[in-house]
C-alpha cells in the first residue's frame, strides 16, 4: 500500500537496545532461491548455503480448514512449516511444487521467493523490479494465460525516467561555493532550476508553534534545523491546513550527516497530467485538484545542507540564530538530468467460457512493487527494530507522533530484543523486503491463478491478472493501465484488488477507526475498502460470498469511513478504477508494526489466514464472472477520472 510520509525513528539506546548509527547503507547479503536464480536471474549453477531459522516460534491459528479447490488430496500430502504447530519460519525457504488448490504452502514458496534479500526490496524503476517482473511473467506463462501486455507480450511498458542532480550542481553563498553530494543533497527537480533569493533563519523544521509568516518566508531561502531524530529535506502538512513555506523559494534543512539522495523515477503519462491540468482549470476553487493523494507543499527546492553551509547562507553559526534572522542574498544553481528507468507491469488473461460474456473482464490486482534499500534511514539491527515498533510504533510507518518510550515500554522492548537474540545473532538491515506490501497480493493472485488455470472452475467472464509496478510512487501501474488498457475500458466490470492481504492477527495494529480508536486483528479478520462506494450489488455479493465459506470472516468496514484521515481509499491500486467507474473492492488485513519497514519478511506472514482470503477472492471473482448481467453501478461516479481522489 503506498505510504506517507517517512518518519525517522527517535533512536535511543537504552539497556541492551540496540540500534546502528546512521552510515553506509548497508545490505543483508545471503543466499537466494536457487529455484528463483536457476530460472530467471543467472541460469549458471549457484553455491547455496545452509538455512537459518528465526527464533520465535509462531502461534498457529486454531481454526483449520479445507482450502482445496481442485486437489485436496495435493494439498493434505503438503507440509511446510507455515502449517505445522509450533514450528519456527526459517529466514530462508525453498518449497515444493505448487499445486492447483489454494494452500498456505503454496504461498509460502512463492512469499519466499518474491520477498528475498536478491530483489532488494523491488523499488519501481531499478533492475530489482525487472527481476521480480521476470519471475511473475515467467509463472503465468507455464500456467498457460493469454499475454495482455504490448505487443503481444505479458509485459506492458511504461515510459518512466529517472532524474538525478548532477555535480555541477551548486550553492553559492557568504563568497563560497558548495557542491551536491558533498556539501549538500536534494531529490532533483523536473529540470534545471536556478533561484537567487535573500536567505531568512526559520527555527526548527516542522515546528508549528513557532514558524515563519507565509509573508516572511515568501520568494526567500529558508533555513530550518532538524528536529531531534532527524528530518528529510521537505515539508509536508496535514491536507487543508495552510503552509507558511509554500511560497519559499527553497527550503534548507540542516542536518550533521547528509542522508543519500533518494532514486527518483518519474512515469511521463500525458493523458493523465492533461487530464489533471484540465480538470484544475475546470475546478480554479478546488483545492489539489489531482488524481491520487497529491501533495502539500508548494514549488519550493527541498535541499539538506551541512552546517557549513548553513552558516554561510545565514552569515552566522545556526547555533547562534534566531528565528526570522536575514543572512545575506544566495543562489542555488541546479543541474538535472534523465536517464530511462526501464518500469512494467505484467498483464494476463484467462479468456472466459461464455462467448458473449467473455468480451467483458474481471480485474484481479495487486501491486508488484515495494519500496526497495533503505538510503536515508538509519541502517538498523533488524531485531532490536522489530522489538522497538512491536511496542512504540504499532503501525509502522502509519504511526503519527508516537512519544518518546516509556521506561516500561523500554522494559518491554528488551525482553522482546532479548528473547530474539538468544537463538539467532544481531544482523543490520537495510533491505525493505514487502513482504506484506505487496509480496502477499501478488503472490496471491498468482496462486489464484493457478487456480482458476488448473483447476475444474472456468468462470464465463474473462479474468485479467494484474502486477501492477509503482504503486508505491503513486498508483502508477494502475493509472498506466486504466489511462491506456489493454482491453476496452468499458469492457471491465469489476476490480478486485488485493493489497496487504498476509497479516491480521490478534496481535496486529491494523489501523485506526474514524474515531482514533485501534483495531485489532483477529483469526477471522479482514478489512474491505470501496465495496459499496459504487455498486451496492457488488458489496452485497462479497458479503453473500463470505457467508458461505467454511469459516466466514468479520469484515472490517472502519478504514473505509468517509473523511478517514488516513484516506486508504485512494492509497492503492483500485482507485484508478474507481475513477472510471469501475466497481471496486480492496481487500486487505491491515496495517502492522511492520509496515513500510525492514522488517516486513515472509516470516512474519500468516499463510493459513492469507490462503483463506484468497479462497474468498476466488470465489467472489467467480461469483461476479458468472453473473447474468454487468453488476451494477447504482452510486454517483465521479465527475472527472482526473478529480482529487478523497474518501
Amino acid at each position: 500500500m503506498q505510504g506517507g510520509a517517512d518518519l525517522t525513528l527517535p533512536w535511543k539506546v537504552m539497556g541492551e537496545f540496540e540500534v546502528t548509527t546512521p552510515g553506509p547503507t548497508l545490505e543483508r547479503r545471503g543466499p537466494v532461491a536457487r529455484m528463483f536464480f536457476r530460472e530467471i536471474i543467472n541460469p549458471s549453477p549457484l553455491h547455496e548455503t545452509s538455512v537459518s531459522h528465526r527464533s520465535i516460534s509462531r502461534s498457529v491459528a486454531a481454526l483449520s480448514v479445507a482450502l482445496a479447490l481442485a486437489a485436496p488430496g495435493l494439498s493434505a500430502q503438503q507440509t511446510c512449516p507455515a502449517v505445522e504447530p509450533g514450528a519456527t519460519m526459517p529466514l530462508k525457504y525453498k518449497g515444493g511444487p505448487t499445486v492447483a488448490a489454494i494452500t498456505p504452502c503454496d504461498l509460502m514458496t512463492r512469499l519466499y521467493i518474491y520477498a528475498d534479500d536478491s530483489l532488494r526490496g523491488r523499488e519501481a524503476g531499478t533492475p530489482n523490479a525487472m527481476h521480480a517482473t521476470a519471475y511473475i511473467e515467467s509463472q503465468v506463462r507455464k500456467l498457460g494465460l493469454k499475454p495482455a501486455g504490448d505487443h503481444g507480450t505479458y509485459f506492458q511498458n511504461m515510459p518512466v525516467t529517472a532524474r538525478s542532480v548532477t555535480p555541477a550542481s551548486t550553492i553559492s553563498a557568504g563568497g563560497k561555493t558548495f557542491h551536491a553530494d558533498r556539501d549538500f543533497v536534494l531529490a532533483a527537480p523536473p529540470a534545471n532550476h536556478k533561484v537567487s533569493a535573500p536567505v531568512i533563519f526559520g527555527g526548527t523544521f516542522g515546528d508549528t508553534a513557532a514558524e515563519l509568516t507565509a509573508d516572511q518566508a515568501k520568494g526567500k531561502i529558508v533555513v530550518l534545523t532538524a528536529p531531534a531524530g532527524g528530518a528529510r529535506g521537505f515539508f509536508r502538512r496535514a491536507p487543508g491546513s495552510a503552509n507558511p513555506l509554500a511560497d519559499a523559494a527553497a527550503i534548507v534543512t540542516v542536518t550533521e550527516t547528509l542522508p543519500k539522495p533518494r532514486f527518483q523515477p518519474v512515469l511521463n503519462d500525458t493523458v493523465q497530467n492533461s487530464g489533471r491540468e484540465a480538470y484544475a482549470a475546470s475546478h480554479p476553487n478546488e483545492a489539489n485538484a489531482r488524481g491520487g493523494r497529491g501533495g502539500f507543499g508548494g514549488a519550493a527546492l527541498n535541499i539538506t545542507v551541512t552546517p557549513q553551509v548553513a552558516s554561510a547562507l545565514l552569515g552566522k553559526s545556526v547555533e547562534s540564530a534566531a528565528r526570522g534572522d536575514a543572512g545575506p542574498p544566495a543562489t542555488i544553481d541546479i543541474h538535472v538530468k534523465t536517464a530511462a528507468a526501464p518500469t512494467r507491469s505484467v498483464v494476463a488473461i484467462l479468456p472466459g467460457t461464455d462467448p458473449k460474456l467473455s468480451k467483458q473482464y474481471i480485474v484481479i490486482g495487486a501491486h508488484a512493487d515495494h519500496i526497495g534499500v533503505s538510503g536515508v534511514r538509519p541502517v538498523v539491527e533488524h531485531d532490536s527494530l522489530k522489538a522497538y515498533n512491536e511496542v512504540a510504533r504499532v503501525e509502522g510507518a502509519d504511526t503519527r507522533n508516537a512519544p518518546e518510550p516509556t521506561a516500561e515500554q523500554w522494559v518491554r522492548i528488551n525482553a522482546i530484543k532479548d528473547s530474539l537474540r538468544k537463538i539467532y545473532p544481531p544482523r543490520l538491515d537495510s533491505i525493505s523486503n514487502g513482504a506484506d506490501d505487496d509480496g502477499s497480493g501478488s503472490v496471491s493472485i498468482l496462486e489464484i491463478a493457478q487456480a482458476f488455470a488448473q483447476g475444474p472452475i472456468k468462470p464465463k467472464r474473462s479474468l485479467i491478472f494484474i502486477w501492477q509496478m509503482g504503486e508505491e510512487k503513486g498508483l502508477w501501474g494502475s493509472e498506466w493501465f486504466t489511462n491506456h488498457p489493454t482491453v476496452p475500458r468499458d469492457s471491465i466490470v469489476a476490480d478486485l484488488n488485493l493489497d496487504m492481504v498476509g497479516r491480521g492477527a490478534a496481535t496486529d495494529i491494523t489501523g485506526k477507526n474514524k474515531a482514533g480508536e485501534e483495531l485489532k486483528g483477529a483469526s477471522n479478520y479482514l478489512q474491505l475498502v470501496g465495496s459499496r462506494r459504487l455498486s451496492t450489488e457488488l458489496g452485497d455479493i462479497a458479503e453473500s460470498v463470505n457467508s458461505s465459506q467454511p469459516v466466514p470472516f468479520a469484515f472490517d468496514y472502519s478504514m473505509d469511513a468517509n473523511g478517514h484521515p488516513q484516506n486508504i481509499y485512494c492509497r492503492s491500486d483500485h482507485a484508478n478504477y474507481a475513477r472510471y467507474g469501475i466497481p471496486v473492492i480492496f481487500f486487505t488485513t491491515g496495517g502492522h508494526a511492520d509496515y513500510h519497514q525492514v522488517t516486513d519478511e515472509p516470516q512474519y506472514i500468516q499463510y493459513e489466514h492469507m490462503a483463506r482470503v484468497d479462497k474468498l477472492v476466488f470465489d467472489i471473482a467467480t461469483k461476479v464472472a458468472d453473473l447474468d448481467h454487468r453488476v451494477v453501478v447504482d452510486k454517483a461516479k465521479p465527475d472527472s477520472p482526473f478529480a482529487r481522489c478523497q474518501q
